[in-house]
């Protein structure tokens, strides 16, 4: 197999130059919060280490895990690729059990790595890492696909490149799972992880982010019932209307529901002046009753009197767009800005939703989110993302982060064809009430990146 050079620095900064701007080439971008943060040389690829911590290697993925092995040995990249010019490099790694040291050709020829990455509460960094192997491999956090890599793809003028992948999308607050798969047949195997810009210097590797505001509630633990996370902060709003489904008494996270009710609030205190631009709710949901199709979401204004049914629900069939089946696992993903209601609970949930309303405003004015499900859907974890903007920004800025690009216009197509939140509404670039194609053409027009993009 063809060999690192150390000259892949220079092929690298050519790829960030023709493929993203320097924003998105970024190694480690940290929220405000955590801008005194040191430096994530921990991430980089190379030996693991014995406790635990560190890049952890194995054969299969499944179990004997080891410290990985770093750096691999290959005739021209010892001791490692030296990519980076500012000083801040991984090695090559590998999984090697021993004894000695891996010749040419030693197995295994498919390799998994781990590395467990623990996040503070609150503002989530964008990590953005440089990433090669050979011959293959598939990069997830937190079972979220970032991306894949493939040598052969990748290489110029017959010289390997390393390539840009941003694991924002699949990060969370508290405990992350980042996992490499990597294949090769050849004779020397690696993976190469570099958490750092090849072309900043350290000092400008740190950088603001858009604001984004994250809750999470239960453990992402895949259903695995009995611990502190599991046990849910509730407000007395979501008890009475426990209470009061008498057919669905209350359980905790990660228990079987079955006629049960699941309940659960989310904090949403935002700072002075803030202008909320889109919320989403993410549930890991499992169907563990025999007649789940009817299953809702209660939220702030939904009712549940003493006797009769509930008003103002969100059925599960209108988010995920078909009716849930028994025993099937779900993420639901609720668009506050777009959201499906249905004047009461009903046995069976057939045709339209009753309307379609943006729910913007309700969680500003509330500065919290209730989320009772019911009455046959088990949940692993409920995580709300808030997205805002202030006055000052420029027109179409809605994640206020000094630019006009596709993250723009995402936010505001998840709000198309709805009322406007208020008359200030950010969204509403011309300012007719509602959130329209107008308004989409007009952001497009001022966007300050090329065909709009990141």
């Amino acid at each position: 197999m063809p060999a690192f050079p150390t000259n892949i620095a220079a092929s690298a900064a050519r790829w960030c130059r023709r493929s993203f701007a320097m924003a998105a080439c970024a190694g480690l971008l940290l929220a405000p919060a955590a801008m005194a943060a040191s430096q994530r040389t921990d991430l980089l690829s190379g030996a693991g280490r014995a406790d635990g911590s560190g890049w952890q290697a194995s054969p299969n993925g499944v179990d004997g895990w080891i410290p990985a092995y770093g750096p691999y040995p290959n005739p021209v990249t010892m001791p490692n690729p030296h990519i980076n010019p500012e000083g801040v490099h991984a090695n090559l790694m590998w999984y090697w059990p021993g004894p000695g040291l891996p010749a040419p050709g030693s197995p295994p020829t498919t390799a998994y790595f781990r590395y467990q990455l623990n996040l503070e509460p609150g503002l989530l960094p964008q990590i953005v890492a440089l990433v090669a192997a050979d011959d293959q491999m598939t990069l997830t956090v937190n079972g979220v696909t970032i991306g894949s890599y493939e040598l052969a793809e990748h290489m110029p003028n017959g010289q390997p490149e390393a390539v840009v992948m941003d694991l924002t999308p699949g990060l969370q607050p508290g405990a992350n799972r980042i996992e490499i798969r990597a294949t090769d047949n050849g004779s020397y195997h690696w993976v190469f992880f570099d958490s750092y810009n090849i072309m900043a210097s350290p000092q400008r590797v740190l950088v603001k982010l858009a604001p984004v505001l994250t809750s999470l509630i239960g453990d992402m633990d895949d259903f695995h019932g009995g611990d502190p996370a599991d046990t849910a902060p509730r407000s007395q709003h979501v008890i009475d209307m426990q209470d009061h489904l008498v057919a669905a008494p209350a359980i905790n996270l990660d228990q079987p529901a079955v006629n049960r009710s699941v309940g659960l609030s989310h904090d949403a205190t935002l700072p002075d002046g803030a202008l909320i631009t889109s919320a989403t709710v993410r549930l890991h949901v499992r169907m563990t009753g025999d007649i789940p199709d009817n299953d809702v979401i209660l939220f702030n204004e939904s009712n549940v009197p003493e006797q009769g049914q509930a008003s103002r629900v969100i059925a599960l069939h209108d988010l995920l767009g078909f009716p849930p089946q028994s025993g099937a696992i779900y993420d639901v993903t609720w668009n506050l800005a777009k959201t499906p209601l249905r004047n009461f609970t009903a046995d069976a949930v057939t045709g339209q939703p009753d309307q379609v309303v943006n729910l913007l405003p309700m969680l500003k004015n509330a500065q919290h989110l209730d989320v009772l499900l019911a009455d046959d859907t088990m949940v692993d974890f409920s995580q709300l993302s808030i997205t805002y903007t202030t006055a000052d920004a420029a027109p179409g800025d809605l994640n206020n982060d000094g630019a006009i690009d596709r993250d723009d216009l995402n936010i505001l197509l998840l709000g198309l064809n709805t009322v406007a939140s208020a008359s200030n509404d950010p969204r509403d670039l011309d300012h007719d009430g509602r959130i329209t194609v107008l308004d989409v053409r007009k952001l497009v027009a001022s966007c300050t990146r090329a065909l709009c993009g990141k």
